[in-house]
């Protein structure tokens, strides 16, 4: 029986799991699902993300997310009412590394080789912060360490 329940419960989850796994990659979608997106309405200001990376020998690399029209906060609610303010994950190609509450983030020292670093703007409520006409609000940046 537990082996049973416990089958089901991993068919129940591998949607979730897929889509967890390709949120920094979805660029454009037509109906975002309201339990993982929290969709920005088109006549808000819509927030401008940008990401740049730097690197200095004591820290490694560091990421600057510049944003206009959203505010960092570490404070997390339940039920996100003010979209304009949430926080970001930091993924490393297919693996979230970390949770910014600011715009600056240490990664550290990365592997030799050439690294995908994909942020992404989160509500409050930790849910996507979506585009009304589809999309996420995201930002790449490509790392060649050396």
């Amino acid at each position: 029986m537990l082996q049973r329940v416990f089958c089901i419960s991993m068919l129940a989850a591998t949607p979730l799991i897929a889509i967890c796994a390709c949120l920094p990659q979805i660029k454009q979608v037509d109906a975002l699902p309201a339990a993982l997106f929290v969709t920005l309405p088109a006549h808000q200001p819509q927030p401008d993300l940008r990401v740049n990376s730097v690197y200095n020998a004591a820290d490694g690399w560091r990421l600057r997310i510049e944003v206009e029209n959203f505010v960092f906060t570490d404070l997390c609610v339940r039920n996100a009412t003010n979209l304009a303010q949430g926080h970001a994950h930091v993924h490393l190609g297919d693996k979230k590394l970390a949770t910014a509450y600011q715009p600056n983030v240490v990664l550290g020292h990365l592997p030799t080789g050439r690294h995908r670093v994909t942020v992404s703007l989160r509500a409050q409520d930790h849910r996507v912060l979506g585009r009304e006409r589809g999309g996420t609000f995201a930002a790449t940046v490509i790392i060649d360490a050396l």
